[in-house]
């Protein structure tokens, strides 16, 4: 377990809530519509508080934090803005997997981002040098860094700074959602082993037990919860100020049943749970999390557009981004048709076993 004490790991979700709510929901739009000196800003405030290494020890700046901890975490960052909270857990997740003598050539505030190479991804590693594209790799464009993580029997991770030679990193400018979280598509030629190649051993920590694919995706459950929650304030906060036929629309039996609806999902939330060690999440548990998460809030942003009527597809609402990230979300780190077959093949193995 962390060394940190539940009263200072409440804390720090404290401090992401109200960081979130203050700071960043009002800058959301200005965040999805790419500006560049309002992320920095709200990177800023972030790395002011440390969240942007929070699942390192103390020795590097960090808060010693569980994966449950970053998870929550995360989820309160995301009632933001779901593209922040992805920055925060894709640079937690680069960070954890990089040596001591690594971190030591990080400067503080910098932002890294784990990338993963799915499978069907033309990545290879060989003779000490990585080849390849990755495309639409969601948080890379402005990174300072990346961590290039290759699945496979002997799982790897590639740190590479974002200028090193043979690296070229390009804007996805057809971003859907989750815009904060920038995405590039990246062209690796003959990258060299120099750039530091770690070897994983299936977990992204050595204390986690949760490999970086499984991390990534119980962090977007994480974040997916969170654009929930945000959804379903907002729309509840609407249909009780917005009048139709005399009456608060609230009032009306189909706005009334689809916030139902959306609060149900919020209450039947996934839940991550640690082994007895209190340490490791089984992979095939943060695969469904992933899955149910993000499409419970598909369905319950789908509902607050419609609460909100035709102003709901305005983006001065805000709730149209709600619905964008959402559905990003069930992309990421692999499409939820995807996910669906690996949990399949998870669980037929697990009871082969």
């Amino acid at each position: 377990m962390s060394a940190t004490t539940a009263a200072e790991r409440a804390e720090i979700r404290a401090m992401a809530r109200e960081l979130a709510r203050r700071e960043i929901a009002p800058r959301s739009a200005a965040l999805d519509s790419g500006s560049e000196d309002v992320f920095a800003e709200c990177w800023r405030l972030l790395v002011e508080l440390g969240l942007d290494r929070v699942l390192l020890d103390e020795s590097h700046g960090g808060a010693g934090l569980d994966v449950p901890d970053l998870l929550a975490t995360v989820e309160e960052l995301a009632v933001g803005d779901g593209g922040i909270a992805m920055c925060v857990l894709l640079c937690n997740a680069a960070l954890a997997t990089l040596s001591d003598e690594q971190l030591a050539d990080v400067p503080a505030g910098a932002r890294w981002v784990l990338v993963p190479a799915a499978s069907g991804t033309e990545v290879t590693q060989s003779a000490g040098q990585l080849d390849g594209e990755v495309a639409c790799a969601l948080g890379a464009h402005g990174a300072d860094g990346l961590v290039i993580f290759i699945a496979g029997p002997q799982s790897a991770a590639w740190a590479i700074a974002t200028g090193a030679q043979g690296l070229k990193l390009e804007p996805d400018t057809d971003q859907m959602g989750l815009r904060a979280a920038r995405a590039a598509s990246i062209e690796m030629a003959h990258i060299a082993s120099a750039t530091a190649t770690v070897e994983l051993g299936g977990s992204v920590t050595s204390t986690s037990g949760l490999s970086a694919p499984g991390l990534l995706r119980a962090g977007t459950a994480a974040i997916a919860h969170g654009i929930a929650r945000r959804a379903y304030e907002m729309a509840f906060e609407y249909a009780n100020a917005r009048r139709q036929g005399g009456v608060e629309i609230i009032e009306h039996e189909a706005v009334s049943d689809m916030l139902s609806a959306m609060a149900v999902r919020l209450a039947c939330r996934p839940q991550i749970v640690l082994d007895p060690a209190g340490t490791a999440i089984e992979e095939a548990q943060a695969l469904a999390a992933k899955i149910a998460a993000t499409d419970a809030a598909v369905a319950s942003t789908t509902d607050a557009v419609q609460v909100f009527g035709g102003t709901g597809y305005m983006v001065e609402t805000g709730i149209e981004k709600l619905m964008r990230d959402a559905k990003y979300c069930q992309l990421f780190p692999e499409p939820n048709w995807v996910a669906h077959g690996e949990l399949m093949r998870s669980e037929r193995a697990g009871r082969a076993a």
